[in-house]
């Protein structure tokens, strides 16, 4: 195999790269997974590069699973030695090996995002802070944007500046000393980790003779902790290729930092850019028309897609009544396309999950068989959460979290009270709940009944954990089920626990087909690895294109493409999404969203909006998205729905009810904003309309003086401190922290705020 006959001039050259970082602007459907692959097969083959020294990182491990396959297909099974996986997988390795260098057990569990919430509320509890003030999802945000900026507890501390945080910090602190007591991290803390244990020096030259030549794919979505991760790595060589798009960074809201990829060559220095603008996926119309959009911001490097596959037909929108004409418009459009494409070839596309109730309700009447991308994933669901907690007991006893939830499960008579008593006891003696219960002095405090169940459960659970140090996992699942009657709890002969008990089965075989992937693994070493594989794979890691259609928000359909796709509930609101109403950085990825949506289609694109839509209970007018304005009218069909609340001519497609969008106000931010329109795109010959301008407000300031960060007094609320202020004037809303009531929202003009102090 020649690589030069298989890549096209612009992919070769990023394959082909010589020593030094270099990054690579892959547009959507260009062939960056073909470019990395390749790339890997050329440094393998070409300049004999031993594989055990590369490394290649991406975000997903559905992603990660693609682009292994296609290395062993180029290669050959047998000499692939490089590491191909998530950051969070790569970042576990490390972990998992120099564990006691953190202060950890290698036998550490892994918490999820259920764990890490009642982890919060826990330490929100012994901080005596009420959740109503302390949302705990807001709160574990926080902690989760500190460990992504390398922020450990003491310098969090350190930054607090207003009592919010000041508050939040101690939280951060307990949530930490809880983990370290369950011997336990989180996702954040495998990052976080990782780059601290590489920067010791020993660690630091090992990692970089290991790692010769690191590929990172999806460059746009790393956060802070993932671009030092890649830092420490890539060390003095700087043999690095990121490969990504700025154009599908949509992960802002958790952490991803754009800049990361827009200020490449100061991060690494001196760093080659390529571009790769020829698609391989959809029309020049799709092309041309998601390119006008997201022409409309400011944060990117710019670039021009192209195709060989033809200009293709013109994109739909419909103008829809509401979303009950909506979802039927879309499900007859999706019928009448049958005699050309399977309805596995079709996607719809949600700005938010409620959108998706209605659709499936249509989908449902008409017999449509469907795929819900999003929904209850397998591995948080009850059941498998039980046996998993089992399991991560087994492995690591002192994770007092899985062993709350077992304890009692399936019933034992071990009761709250009992419980209460037992934890009163391990505070007192300063040690987990296991190792209580491995203390017979314990149980004479406690009533009869109790302990008997107590030494019950601590008798099965040192035996399950002699089978597992003896025996593969599939015997000790077998024997924990029939140990502990669980899988008697759903032998009821009804249909959910029919269901439950094939989600049980299922496991099983998950189980069995880890331990086939990995023979000569000694059995506490599968234990741990089938244990790693559940924290890590995600919902849609396990989506697999099925009979139906494929029903998902456009955030999940990131990396999925379809020849058939509609976007629906294009409204301002929804998309951009009401909470993106505050900084231009908000917008802007609202605007990249709808562009990753658009560009998921290879043949034909569908956008959909409703005049009006039920919130709520209640129906309320509907302004369509800004954004449809910003689409050439050239590129687009627009039809009307015959089911209009008003009898009214359509301007094109700028409005509902015969008259332009007025002006988003916090578009402006206090300022005159020029709306967008494809009139004045073709004036400056641009084709795309130009973003709105935002004129910020020059003082930032309320009226008496109130500025963020100013001690205020209200007459009922008490005293609190001004977080932020949105426009200028009377008008002014503030958000401000109050000491006893928590957050809330102002307005200046009605707040009757006094400065204090």
């Amino acid at each position: 195999m020649d690589i030069r006959d298989e890549l096209n001039p612009d992919q070769l050259a990023a394959a082909t790269h010589g020593e030094g970082p270099q990054l690579v602007l892959a547009g959507a459907g260009s062939g960056k997974t073909r470019v990395i692959t390749y790339r890997v097969a050329w440094l393998v083959r070409e300049l004999g590069i031993d594989p055990t020294r590369i490394a290649a990182v991406t975000f997903t491990n559905k992603a990660a699973g693609e682009m292994r396959e296609r290395v062993e297909r180029l290669l050959g099974v047998d000499s692939l030695g490089s590491f191909v996986g998530t950051f969070h997988r790569f970042a576990l390795g490390i972990l998992r090996r120099y564990a006691d260098r953190a202060g950890l057990a290698r036998d550490f569990a892994i918490f999820d995002a259920g764990d890490q919430i009642n982890l919060v509320k826990k330490a929100l509890e012994l901080e005596e802070l009420s959740e109503t003030q302390f949302p705990p999802r807001a709160v574990l945000a926080a902690i989760s944007a500190a460990k992504s900026s390398m922020l450990d507890t003491a310098a969090f501390e350190a930054q607090a500046n207003d009592f919010y945080r000041r508050k939040v910090a101690g939280v951060y602190r307990r949530y930490q000393g809880l983990l370290l007591a369950a011997s336990a991290v989180d996702f954040d803390d495998m990052l976080f980790w990782a780059v601290r244990l590489l920067r010791e020096e020993d660690l630091s030259r090992r990692w970089h003779e290991r790692v010769q030549y690191l590929l990172v794919d999806e460059f746009q979505d790393t956060n802070g902790v993932q671009l030092e991760l890649v830092k420490a790595l890539v060390g003095p060589s700087g043999n690095l290729t990121a490969v990504g798009d700025e154009d599908q960074g949509i992960y802002r809201w958790r952490g991803a930092e754009l800049d990361n990829i827009l200020r490449f060559e100061q991060h690494f220095t001196p760093a080659t850019v390529r571009k790769l603008e020829r698609n391989y996926r959809s029309t020049q119309t799709i092309l041309d028309a998601s390119g006008a959009l997201v022409a409309n911001n400011a944060s990117r490097r710019g670039k021009r897609l192209w195709t060989e596959a033809g200009a293709g037909e013109p994109l739909t929108v419909y103008k829809a009544q509401d979303e009950g004409d909506e979802a039927a418009w879309i499900v007859r459009t999706l019928l009448d396309h049958k005699g050309d494409l399977s309805l596995a070839d079709t996607a719809i596309l949600v700005r938010t999950h409620a959108q998706t109730r209605v659709v499936e309700e249509e989908l449902l009447r008409h017999g449509v068989p469907y795929t819900l991308v999003g929904g209850v994933r397998f591995y948080d669901r009850a059941e498998i959460k039980d046996l998993v907690a089992y399991l991560r007991v087994l492995r690591n006893p002192r994770d007092s979290y899985s062993l709350n939830r077992i304890i009692n499960q399936p019933p034992r008579g071990i009761g709250q009270g009992t419980m209460a008593m037992l934890e009163e006891q391990a505070a007192s003696l300063g040690m987990p709940l296991w190792d209580a219960l491995l203390q017979e002095q314990v149980y004479d405090d406690l009533p009869t009944r109790g302990a008997r169940a107590l030494q019950g459960f601590r008798d099965l659970i040192v035996g399950l954990q002699q089978t597992a140090a003896e025996s593969s996992l599939s015997e000790v699942l077998a024997e924990l089920l029939q140990a502990t009657g669980y899988a008697d709890l759903y032998r009821k002969g009804d249909a959910e626990g029919e269901a439950r008990l094939e989600n049980i089965e299922e496991f099983l075989s998950a189980a069995q087909e880890l331990a086939e992937r990995h023979p000569g693994a000694s059995p506490l070493e599968d234990l741990t690895a089938f244990l790693d594989h559940i924290s890590l794979t995600s919902d849609i890691d396990s989506w697999e294109q099925a009979g139906g259609v494929s029903l998902m928000t456009l955030h999940s359909a990131k990396g999925l493409e379809f020849p058939l796709v509609v976007v629906a509930g294009l409204e301002d609101g929804l998309l951009p999404h009401f909470n993106s109403q505050g900084a231009i950085e908000d917008l802007e990825e609202e605007r990249r969203l709808l562009y990753v949506g658009m560009t998921r289609a290879e043949r034909r694109l569908l956008l959909t909006c409703c005049r009006r839509r039920r919130i709520a209970g209640r129906y309320q007018d509907q302004d369509e998205s800004p954004f449809l304005a910003e689409i050439p009218e050239r590129f687009l069909e627009v039809e009307e729905s015959p089911h209009r609340l008003m009898d009214v001519r359509s301007e094109g497609i700028y409005g509902f009810f015969g008259r332009p969008l007025p002006p988003r106000q916090e578009w402006a931010r206090g300022g005159e904003t020029e709306r967008p329109t494809v009139e004045r795109a073709a004036a400056r010959g641009g084709g795309a309309a130009s973003p709105p301008r935002r004129t910020p407000s020059a003082a930032a300031a309320a009226p008496g003086g109130l500025r963020r960060g100013a001690r205020v007094r209200h007459p009922t609320l008490g005293v609190g401190q001004v977080m932020e202020i949105e426009g200028s004037g009377d008008a002014s809303r503030l958000t401000v922290y109050f000491e006893r009531w928590g957050k809330r929202k102002l307005v200046a003009k009605y707040a009757k705020l006094e400065l204090v102090g």
